[in-house]
């Protein structure tokens, strides 16, 4: 399954939606706008274009045409057809990935109280798919009649709404991954946060997952981006900015207590995945009461 990634935030505006039934010999008209068009096949068959790849949608079908591109129904409909569509304001996909290497389990930078900016996240919507649609419509219905009545009071509730329909679309993309390596993936995570404290163990790593440390490092970063290794420095540094917070520990007993007892290690350590040093950032970051 293709997939675009969409950058966030700002999340995708959702302009217009509706729900429509189509007659047979009706036609999508040619068209081609600067907004991302949503269409959900529930019954019937769909006939779309863009640009010179064609899509026939039966029930249960999900495309998103992109902005900039010309679509227009290849030929009409032959069977009453009915459709949920909706249109959304946002910069152009970053990428099409398939399915399998969206990176479900890469971390993020945490924002902090010192941050103005946040972190570079991403969105992932199916291009066109098959999806169990029924827990879309709830949503969509709801949205479609906000729209009829479009009003001040419920203008929130819709774009509330567009974001939760852009999850779900979302989370059927995310749970279709059972592929070995994402399986994997999540067991070297899962080893990790359970070892955190401790020096990280290749072989202990192989010996608990039965496979050789070079299969899980390459499954790991398929994943994450991260080595093994670099995901538990991660895990490290992220325990690391909680505790220079939260307490006036020492920088060497906080390097200690995160499993990096050499302090001057740790320090580099922090510095890297950080910027500046565990003094600084304690200095730029904790509240003082």
């Amino acid at each position: 399954m293709k997939c675009l990634e969409l950058p966030i935030p700002p999340l995708p505006q959702c302009l217009t939606v509706g729900n429509s039934v189509w007659s047979p010999g009706m036609q999508h008209a040619e068209r081609n706008f600067l907004v991302y068009d949503l269409l959900i096949v529930k019954s019937g068959r769909f006939n779309i274009m863009e640009e010179d790849t064609t899509y026939e949608l039966d029930a249960g079908g999900v495309i998103m045409l992109e902005p900039g591109r010309t679509h227009r129904g290849h030929h009409p409909v032959t069977e009453s057809t009915e459709i949920y569509w909706a249109h959304f304001l946002h910069t152009p996909p970053a990428r099409t990935l398939e399915q399998e290497q969206i990176p479900w389990s890469y971390l993020l930078r945490k924002g902090t109280d010192g941050d103005t900016l946040p972190s570079e996240q991403f969105m992932y919507v199916p291009k066109c798919a098959y999806l169990d649609t029924r827990p879309l419509y709830p949503v969509l219905d709801e949205m479609v009649q906000l729209h009829r009545m479009f009003s001040i009071k419920n203008a929130l509730r819709l774009q509330l709404l567009s974001a939760e329909l852009l999850y779900r679309l979302q989370a059927a993309v995310s749970t279709g991954d059972h592929s070995r390596s994402y399986q994997l993936a999540e067991q070297i995570m899962d080893y990790l946060h359970r070892n955190q404290l401790k020096s990280f163990d290749a072989a202990d790593l192989e010996a608990q997952l039965h496979f050789n440390i070079d299969y899980l490092t390459r499954c790991l970063k398929l994943h994450t981006g991260l080595s093994p290794l670099q995901y538990l420095h991660r895990l490290q540094m992220e325990s690391a900015c909680s505790l220079l917070l939260q307490s006036d520990w020492p920088i060497q007993e906080i390097g200690e207590r995160v499993g990096q007892p050499n302090a001057n290690y740790f320090i580099r350590l922090f510095r890297k995945s950080m910027g500046i040093s565990p003094g600084k950032y304690r200095a730029q970051h904790k509240i003082r009461i």
